[in-house]
């Protein structure tokens, strides 16, 4: 959606018309009886969004005061064009820009069999999104889920339906870089950690090679879709002078992971994750000091950032089956991220919800997470 360090300046038509009648180039996926938001404050780059207003066309959907939201009936199946203009004070238009929303249609009654490989860091580790994601596909009747991965519940080897690839503190760099005697590890260890995906070849020199990973993971066979959610360690510690360049390599990291995976079968389809923004609080991040110090601020000019650049980099490849999947429209950073109660100050008896993680959701926050990858296979 919008984007800028200040905001995305949409080129402007000639006419009106001409804006209208324009392709949207970016898609949020939907399924019936799932809701589907779009989080005002998420879409722009501004210290303060009520200091802004929002109009919201579409013809489905309702507009509060922070988002606009959908949950589609059955018979909503189709597009819906949405134009989300900002207004200042004096009601001038300062940005606007346009998506499409796709509602998937019901599954026929033959059963469909689809696999899912997600890869991911410490969001996918938690295990909530990608259980969620299972949960609602178990839901349906004419749809059957696998899992592909190493890791199961609790990041131990799979005993339930549960498995993918998600590892703490990782990044796109570990995946497509990383080596060592003791792959599927978890945390990196020097000289002995290495990437899932990456096999001595037969001249001895190590390789990110997915026919491998799939040969045994997936009795040889090639995976329907796959899911690429990294970048927020890669980008942690960026500023505004330099995070152009960190965003440089966790691209060219992302299209060794994509071509990885093309290479095997270029039917595949690939998602790409646009990166989740943080909490709107900066309690979440109080506790980030030392060498992982940074504020809310400074991380969400780093994750805004990022998600421009990955809109530019795969936006419209879809006839190359690489997807965007806008769960960062659809998180809720208020009320998703997990609160305990705390002494208002040290003098004052009462006490108030304060967040105590600001990069990581809560069970219901994932729960987000998980309804917009959802809607993106079903939308396939």
């Amino acid at each position: 959606m919008l984007a800028d360090n200040r905001f995305y300046q949409h080129p402007r038509p000639s006419r009106w018309s001409d804006f209208h009648n324009q392709k949207p180039t970016k898609t949020i996926y939907t399924v019936p009886g799932v809701e589907m938001n779009i989080y005002f404050d998420n879409i722009v780059l501004v210290a303060n969004t009520a200091n802004y207003c929002f109009d919201v066309t579409c013809g489905k959907g309702y507009q509060y005061d922070r988002r606009w939201t959908f949950t589609p009936d059955a018979d909503d199946f189709g597009d819906y064009s949405i134009i989300i203009e900002v207004r200042d004070e004096t009601n001038a238009v300062v940005a606007k820009d346009r998506s499409m929303i796709h509602v998937a249609p019901n599954i026929s009654e033959t059963v469909k069999h689809v696999s899912l490989l997600a890869i991911g860091d410490s969001h996918l580790q938690r295990d909530f999104y990608l259980q969620h994601v299972l949960d609602l596909c178990n839901a349906e009747k004419s749809l059957e889920l696998t899992l592909i991965g190493s890791r199961g519940v609790g990041n131990k080897p799979p005993t339930t339906e549960l498995r993918h690839e998600g590892y703490n503190g990782w990044t796109a760099q570990a995946f497509a870089t990383m080596t060592g005697p003791k792959p599927r590890t978890g945390y990196y260890v020097p000289r002995e950690t290495g990437s899932p995906f990456i096999y001595k070849s037969e001249y001895g020199d190590p390789r990110v090679d997915f026919s491998r990973y799939c040969e045994e993971f997936n009795d040889g066979k090639s995976i329907d879709f796959v899911i690429i959610q990294v970048g927020g360690n890669d980008i942690w510690r960026g500023t505004d002078e330099n995070i152009d360049p960190l965003i440089d390599k966790v691209v060219g990291y992302f299209d060794v992971l994509i071509k990885m995976i093309h290479e095997f079968d270029k039917e595949t389809k690939v998602g790409v994750i646009l990166l989740d923004p943080p909490s709107r609080s900066q309690h979440g991040f109080r506790n980030y000091r030392g060498d992982r110090k940074q504020t809310r601020w400074q991380y969400r000019r780093n994750q805004h950032r990022m998600v421009e650049r990955l809109i530019t980099k795969y936006g419209g490849q879809e006839e190359k089956n690489v997807y965007l999947i806008p769960v960062n429209v659809n998180l809720d950073c208020v009320n998703g991220f997990p609160m305990r109660r705390y002494p208002t100050n040290a003098r004052m008896p009462a006490k108030e919800k304060r967040v105590y993680d600001g990069s990581h959701l809560s069970p219901e926050g994932y729960r987000q997470y998980g309804d917009t990858i959802y809607g993106w296979m079903r939308g396939m």
